[in-house]
């Protein structure tokens, strides 16, 4: 049924456009950055969200879970399709979910029909991620590659930036459906433009595989010691970085920020991620991908510790707080991109699936950590979360020292 729908599309591809082999670079970001316009504009809005559909705290952080968990669980899917059936028709029916379930989340009458809505995008959105990611591993060798997403990933960290303040505003002025509905606009974009423009990069398709056997090649992923600790550290920064999207707009709504001021503060972290992805273009070269990653590790883990501890000793204000959110997107621009070619690298010939696991650990992580967070009470107690915060940014750094000590 999928190959099905795969096939009903390939009718509206030109030849000139088929023939074209290196995606250019404003595509990969855009296409790439979908899954962070589905999050950053939300975000500053989950406190109004939450009033408007008279939704409880946990109902709100659904909106971003749900979305997080099936953002995950399709790259799975899309990844391991990309490398049997090829990346362009996969990225093509993800952007087209991802651009109707948008329409649904739009029309959405209540927080149930919002959740799922949402979830589906989510779905939809994984396949540009994955397969976004994937082809830029098809199209460019080792160290190229880790700058070439890096670039893409300093541009894509812009989407945020712009997200997180854009959002703030529009929820204050129309509501938060209007941020839905820059969702849609921008989805229907990626899809359009990657029909009119991508070409196929997978010259070397995988024999289609009996379910078991795509789940046997993620358990093999498992078991590679490299791949894990490269893939495990990216995924507990992306984790951290969205459960601070979660609970951080109810502290700064305790320190009397509105919507437009908490998109404003939080979108400091995003500046920060576009400053480490400009500064790991320079530094991967010269010091190594592995080296980078470790650098990146060890910042994040001091910015969330001074955090913590200007916070305990009641020194924390909101600039304060957006400082230390600035060095741990500085941290994340370091990890995130670099982590994952080289998870990519340690996993051979599974590519695809290597691209869609990373992708996997990063957003479920995401989910289940904001989730427990907020479960726990981290919406009202900012220590208890930052605590767990703490401990998360503690993991990676680890996990970034054992992938600069595996062999390369």
């Amino acid at each position: 049924m999928v190959s099905l729908f795969f096939v009903e599309l390939s009718p509206f591809v030109s030849e000139t456009a088929m023939r074209r082999i290196a995606p250019p670079i404003w595509l990969l970001a855009l296409t790439v950055s979908g899954a962070n316009i589905g999050m950053a504009l939300l975000a500053p809005a989950i406190p109004l969200l939450r009033d408007d559909l008279s939704a409880t705290a946990d109902q709100a952080q659904l909106v971003l879970s749900a979305f997080l968990i099936m953002l995950g669980l399709g790259q799975l899917l899309a990844g391991s399709l990309s490398d049997m059936l090829g990346r362009r028709p996969v990225l093509l029916a993800g952007s087209l979910l991802f651009t109707v379930a948008g329409v649904a989340a739009l029309i959405s009458p209540n927080i149930e029909m919002l959740i799922v809505a949402r979830a589906l995008q989510g779905f939809g959105a994984s396949a540009c991620m994955a397969v976004g990611r994937v082809i830029i591993n098809d199209s460019f060798e080792r160290t190229e590659a880790g700058r070439q997403l890096s670039t893409i990933t300093m541009i894509q960290s812009i989407v945020p930036l712009m997200g997180f303040a854009g959002g703030g505003l529009i929820a204050d002025i129309i509501g938060w459906r209007g941020s839905v509905a820059i969702m849609v606009i921008t989805s229907g974009v990626i899809f359009l433009a990657n029909m009119a423009l991508l070409a196929e990069t997978n010259h070397n398709r995988v024999a289609r595989a009996p379910f078991l056997k795509v789940i046997g090649v993620f358990f093999l992923l498992l078991r590679n010691r490299e791949f894990l600790v490269h893939a495990a550290s990216g995924a507990l920064l992306t984790s951290a970085f969205f459960s601070l999207g979660g609970f951080m707009p109810y502290e700064f709504q305790r320190l009397g920020a509105g919507a437009t001021i908490i998109g404003l503060l939080f979108s400091v972290t995003a500046l920060g991620y576009m400053s480490g992805n400009n500064m790991s273009r320079y530094m991967g070269p010269r010091l190594g991908l592995e080296k980078t990653v470790f650098i990146g590790g060890v910042v994040s883990l001091a910015a969330m510790v001074v955090l913590l501890v200007l916070y305990m000793t009641g020194l924390t204000t909101a600039l304060v707080i957006a400082g230390c959110l600035y060095l741990f997107g500085v941290a994340n621009g370091l990890v995130v991109a670099n982590s994952i070619i080289c998870a990519v690298r340690a996993a051979g010939p599974n590519s695809g699936a290597a691209t869609g696991l990373c992708g996997a650990m990063q957003m479920i992580g995401s989910a289940g950590f904001g989730s427990l967070i907020i479960a726990l009470g981290g919406d009202q107690n900012f220590l208890l979360a930052l605590g767990v915060v703490v401990v998360m940014s503690g993991l990676a750094a680890l996990a970034t020292w054992m992938g600069m000590r595996a062999p390369s």
